[in-house]
């Protein structure tokens, strides 16, 4: 078996582990959308555990990446696909964490006005799709799909513009517990946006790794 040969089955192994990761950070995403609907520790314990499991993939992950730019001299390409994929995984982790770091404030989301919660899982759905949408173009490698993602990203910015400025004006017109809630939700919605930003950052890699630029505004090589 030859070196290349080997370095070609390593870099395909990587990408189906990076895939999976971050297949496990949609389902957190599907876990968190279902806590803004209806909070159930259950499935809040399902996300820590989720969460877990990532942090230690990740790590695993990282090792890997290296022992293949230390070991197997891989080309230029080879080389854009591991840096690459190596940042998506860093990435992947944050999205995480994100996550992870907002549990303790939605427990009282249904509390929320419907106009607000609504807007709160829309915004937090397209997240999720955006998250899934970037994950099918690094295995696809489907450069066409890139100004379509970058459309989903410019709505998910529209629509937290929009709810923090209107959560914002409720928690200034509210008092006590009702306020403390609100600002509960604002933190939410910033939480949202910094995942929504970090999976631009996987999208700017992926762009990276296909065509050798992270400006995802390029669609050519």
């Amino acid at each position: 078996m030859t070196t290349r040969t080997v370095l070609r089955r390593d870099l395909a192994d990587l990408k189906q582990k990076v895939y999976l990761l971050g297949e496990k950070c949609i389902e957190i995403s599907e876990l968190y959308n279902l806590l803004l609907e209806n909070y159930s520790e259950n499935i809040q314990n399902r996300l820590i555990d989720i969460s877990k499991e990532i942090k230690t993939e990740s790590k695993l992950l990282n090792d890997q990446c290296f022992l293949v730019l230390t070991l197997q001299q891989p080309l230029i390409k080879d080389l854009r696909f591991v840096i690459g994929s190596l940042q998506i995984v860093i990435n992947l982790e944050k999205i995480s964490e994100q996550f992870h770091s907002t549990l303790s404030l939605i427990s009282e989301v249904n509390s929320l006005e419907n106009n607000i919660k609504n807007k709160l899982g829309e915004m937090s759905q397209k997240v999720q799709d955006f998250l899934k949408s970037s994950l099918t173009l690094y295995l696809s490698s489907n450069i066409s799909s890139l100004k379509e993602l970058t459309n989903i990203f410019s709505e998910i910015n529209l629509l937290h513009n929009l709810l923090y400025k209107e959560t914002l004006k409720n928690v200034a017109n509210e008092s006590g517990q009702k306020a403390q809630i609100e600002a509960q939700t604002l933190a939410t919605i910033r939480s949202l946006e910094k995942i929504a930003d970090i999976t631009y950052s996987i999208l700017e890699q992926i762009n990276y790794i296909i065509i050798g630029t992270s400006n995802s505004n390029t669609t050519e090589a």
